[in-house]
């Protein structure tokens, strides 16, 4: 009963999922797809995706391509003892048991202590789960559109505002965390049904194959299927992990302050272990099918790791950043500015450092706030100056710290090197 229950809500979820990539155009205005951009949509789009999904999935179940009828646990005790059959749904005694008992165990007897179910995998559910990839690219398409909709329109984000136009903006770190969603779905389809093909003889594996790589077929090649097949199903929830990050940047960079700082820590934290950790099984794994000594490999990369942490960390840091930029206050922007133009001559004097630290004390900038802002500054700054063939011309890249359009219908925004600029209809200009 339990089993049946996981079985069917999870089906159903992915139904709704895929209703719900379809309510993009509900709340952000797409092209082609104004007509359903309506308040009255809005206030029911929330819900109905889950009542599709689960009516649904009711109706077309018992079909032929989504019921699974028969279905039996396979159970081994120990190496050489005869397999143990319980029937779980149906019949042990059907084609697609029975076929599937044959290819896997020739002799009926167990490779190892085991157990694994063997039964009916029909077209439909698969069919179910891989139309996530294509349907969440479309949705990514809409997303995109509204992006570009909102830049040309010159709309800006003021999440105060009351006017529904206004609330309704894609931000950027939205964007970026759906994306990645898409590239964790996009890797589990071309791994699953591309590359392990490849490598299987044409044919597309099955939870029956991971028993025959992993324990009758002891090659490297078995091997590194294995390791492959289950890495595929380890891209999804590493997509929705940094999708749920980027949410919550996108949802609390304005109201939660220095939540982009905690969040590129967490995420430089997460990636690096997670790469030593997969890097240390995947050496492990190589060591032993090479030498039969597979902690060797371990331990040469985490050694490695170690004596490279410092520059990983730098490249890791500096992809974040890019990812969840820092938002100054106004105050730590009038700092960032006398700061740049303090160190524009690649130095700053003692007077200059002198009346900075009266400005941050006057301000109420703690040290490290200090360090990081200045940090930030210089790398950019650096980059600039590597990117140039003349040190004396530089484009500084600036970012936009806010924008907003007051009560006459101006837009003005304020830069990340203090300026401040307004839309004079055709191009940017800065206000003096």
């Amino acid at each position: 009963v339990a089993w049946k229950i996981k079985f069917d809500f999870f089906f159903s979820m992915q139904i709704a999922a895929i209703f719900l990539y379809f309510c993009f155009p509900i709340y952000y205005k797409i092209r082609g797809l104004g007509f359903m951009y309506r308040p009255a949509l809005q206030k029911h789009a929330y819900y109905l995706p889950l009542v599709i999904g689960i009516g649904l999935w009711l109706m077309i179940q018992g079909l032929p391509p989504f019921a699974v009828d028969n279905l039996s646990w396979i159970e081994c005790t120990a190496a050489g003892t005869e397999l143990r059959i319980h029937e779980f749904l149906g019949t042990s005694s059907a084609t697609a048991v029975t076929s599937g008992i044959d290819s896997t165990f020739p002799n009926r007897l167990c490779p190892a202590a085991l157990d694994n179910t063997i039964g009916e995998e029909p077209f439909g559910i698969w069919a179910i789960v891989f139309a996530q990839t294509p349907v969440s690219i479309l949705a990514l398409l809409f997303i995109r559109s509204s992006l570009k909709k909102n830049s040309e329109s010159n709309d800006v984000q003021v999440l105060e505002s009351n006017d529904i136009k206004e609330k309704n903006q894609i931000s950027k770190s939205f964007y970026i965390g759906f994306l990645g969603k898409v590239i964790g779905s996009i890797l589990f389809f071309v791994t699953l049904l591309i590359i392990l093909p490849m490598l299987n003889g044409g044919v597309v594996p099955n939870f029956q194959d991971v028993i025959s790589w992993r324990y009758a077929d002891p090659t490297f090649m078995a091997r590194f299927k294995y390791f492959l097949f289950n890495l595929t199903f380890a891209f999804g929830p590493i997509g929705l992990a940094f999708e749920a990050m980027m949410f919550v940047h996108a949802s609390l960079q304005d109201s939660v302050f220095g939540i982009d700082q905690n969040l590129r820590r967490t995420f430089r934290n997460a990636l690096f272990t997670g790469v030593g950790a997969f890097l240390f099984i995947l050496a492990s794994e190589v060591m032993e099918n090479v030498l039969g000594f597979g902690l060797a490999g371990g331990v040469i990369v985490g050694v490695g790791l170690l004596a490279v942490r410092k520059p990983v960390l730098g490249i890791i840091d500096g992809f974040s950043g890019r990812l969840m930029p820092s938002n100054y206050t106004a105050k730590e922007t009038e700092y960032l500015n006398n700061y740049a133009k303090s160190i524009k001559d690649g130095k700053i004097s003692d007077n200059e450092r002198s009346l900075l630290v009266t400005l941050a004390s006057a301000y109420g900038i703690d040290n490290e706030r200090i360090r990081e802002i200045e940090e930030s500054y210089n790398s950019k700054f650096e980059s600039e100056i590597n990117a140039s063939d003349n040190p004396e011309i530089m484009i500084l890249t600036l970012d936009v710290v806010r924008q907003w359009t007051d009560e006459s219908g101006y837009t003005w925004r304020n830069m990340s090197d203090g300026s401040t600029q307004f839309w004079n209809g055709t191009d940017w200009d800065d206000y003096n």
